[in-house]
């Protein structure tokens, strides 16, 4: 190798290249810094774009010695980073409003940090404030790990310092409320039309927190109520019906304002304090329904049919013999 060639390979180099990777049309970042050659390979040419920029800006600005560093950009600049590659490709839907939600946590505390300084007791601290359950801290791992996960894979990170903890411990998810909690909650919310809309919704009708959240007065019809769309997961936005049965006829009172996390969860909390719970039970609400539900007609497809599921396998999976009939038969009759 002569003078000539020795130099060339030390100069700087980042370029956007196009590829084919197994038969696939790939877009290549192909980088030369300080002598090491990286090829960074993206679905679409808006992603490579904005990888090479990245690099690129990195280069200008700190020159050389910035790449003897994974990352060199700081928690929020890798957050921001994110939201303009990643975040497009999202789904409206309950999985991008907690992504934001978590790490629009994790930014406020640790935004001005270097990604590269962020250790695992960074993120065990985080994830160990009292007020999180087990369930909680398990969501907040999966989020935090989901973006370290993509910072990784573009070298804006070594390594992932959220693998190098313990996975938080998820609390029981199934929690059944008895017949006497169902009833003592209906006397709670008597003089609430708000929080009796979104607990009987829950408990009567079996519907999931997204589709109480979007749920109406003018959605219920003489024998259904309308839920507009189903869960977020779905490749396209179906409608779904929930029947009406005698007890969510009873007690779901005419009128009602918006029934979204934001307007419930004060009340909710006050709730749980007047049950002598610490914290509201996720999800108690539709797993009591799906389980008296299959306890009082015996029948997986009709129970999961109630729900909105697809198929009964996840029924007999999840709920059978979660309860005696007779509880169930006391249930229906409130």
């Amino acid at each position: 190798m002569d003078a000539t060639d020795a130099t060339g390979r030390n100069t700087p180099l980042i370029t956007l290249r196009e590829a084919t990777v197994r038969g696939e049309a790939k877009h290549v970042v192909f980088s030369r810094i300080n002598g090491i050659e990286k090829r960074t390979f993206f679905q679409t040419r808006l992603e490579a774009s904005l990888h090479r920029d990245a690099l690129l800006t990195k280069l200008q600005a700190r020159g050389t010695e910035a790449f003897e560093q994974a990352a060199g950009m700081t928690v929020a600049q890798v957050w921001r980073e994110f939201n303009l590659v990643r975040m497009p490709k999202l789904k409206e839907g309950n999985h991008k409003r907690l992504l934001l939600w978590w790490w629009g946590k994790f930014v406020a505390e640790h935004g001005p940090m270097d990604l590269c300084d962020i250790k695992p007791g960074h993120i065990d601290r985080f994830l160990s404030r009292p007020e999180w359950t087990g369930t909680t801290a398990k969501q907040g791992f999966d989020y935090l790990r989901l973006v370290w996960n993509w910072a990784v894979r573009y070298d804006l990170a070594e390594r992932n310092p959220v693998l190098k903890i313990d996975v938080p411990a998820r609390t029981t998810e199934h929690h059944l409320l008895s017949v006497k909690n169902v009833n003592r909650l209906l006397d709670l919310t008597a003089q609430n039309d708000r929080l009796r809309a979104w607990l009987v919704l829950g408990v009567f009708g079996g519907m999931r927190t997204s589709e109480v959240w979007r749920a109406k007065p003018e959605h219920v019809e003489e024998t259904e109520i309308l839920v507009p769309q189903t869960k977020s997961t779905d490749a396209a936005p179906r409608r779904r019906y929930v029947p009406i049965l005698p007890a969510l006829r009873r007690h779901l009172p005419a009128d009602w304002d918006c029934l979204e996390e934001d307007f419930i969860k004060r009340g909710r909390t006050a709730l749980a304090e007047k049950m002598k719970w610490e914290e509201w039970p996720q999800n108690c609400l539709r797993h009591t329904a799906a389980s008296m539900h299959l306890a009082m007609w015996q029948d997986a497809g009709k129970t999961a049919f109630f729900l909105g599921h697809s198929s009964p396998q996840m029924v007999n999976k999840t709920y059978a013999r979660a309860v005696r009939q007779s509880e169930a038969e006391r249930f229906w009759g409130l």
